[in-house]
């Protein structure tokens, strides 16, 4: 080997190291949780008149989960969740939204009771697309770690997810998408 070899001019350029975070997940990325790999399907900004808040959504075989990013004085606060039916809560969301512009206080799901956190108005934009979608989101804590999300999409879309809060070390073995050639 020659000492130009070794010493000259480099011809390839340097890879971009590029620490893979669960900050940092982008779709077709994966992750392990909950003896699960999840690959990630989607990321979406959650814009609560400037209080930002992100979330992955993760899809394990058939099963679909969100994790969601939120930061609160400084310190990041993980939940993650699935989707459940509406009419699973005990209350009749809808109608009680509709009466009084809110859902009650205090809600129960899966024999749990869940008492009302906040309530806002925000903004979603998924990544990858122009268009923002309006929401209003009520968030509810359970016993031992456990959330509920009531979120409304226009006049009378509603959705509802069921899951608890999570630690970032609980998350392991983040890869990158795979790029196309």
């Amino acid at each position: 080997m020659g000492f130009k070899k070794w010493f000259g001019k480099k011809e390839e350029e340097e890879q971009v190291y590029r620490e893979l975070t669960l900050d940092t997940m982008e779709k077709g990325g994966m992750v392990d949780f909950d003896l699960k790999t999840w690959q990630v399907a989607n990321c979406s900004t959650y814009d609560y008149d400037g209080y930002l808040s992100r979330e992955w959504e993760l899809h394990s075989g058939d099963e679909v989960g969100y994790l969601e990013r939120a930061e609160e004085d400084g310190k990041a606060e993980w939940t993650f969740s699935h989707r459940i039916k509406i009419n699973d809560i005990d209350e009749d969301i809808a109608d009680h939204i509709g009466q009084h512009e809110d859902p009650p206080e205090e809600i129960h799901y899966a024999g749990q009771t869940y008492t009302a956190l906040e309530s806002s108005p925000g903004i979603q934009r998924v990544d990858g697309e122009d268009e923002e979608h309006e929401f209003i989101n009520w968030s509810y804590e359970g016993n031992e770690g456990s959330v509920l999300f009531i979120v409304q999409w226009g006049e009378n879309e509603f959705v509802a997810y069921a899951g608890t809060y999570v630690e970032e070390y609980q998350f392991v073995d983040i890869l990158p998408a795979v790029e196309e050639q």
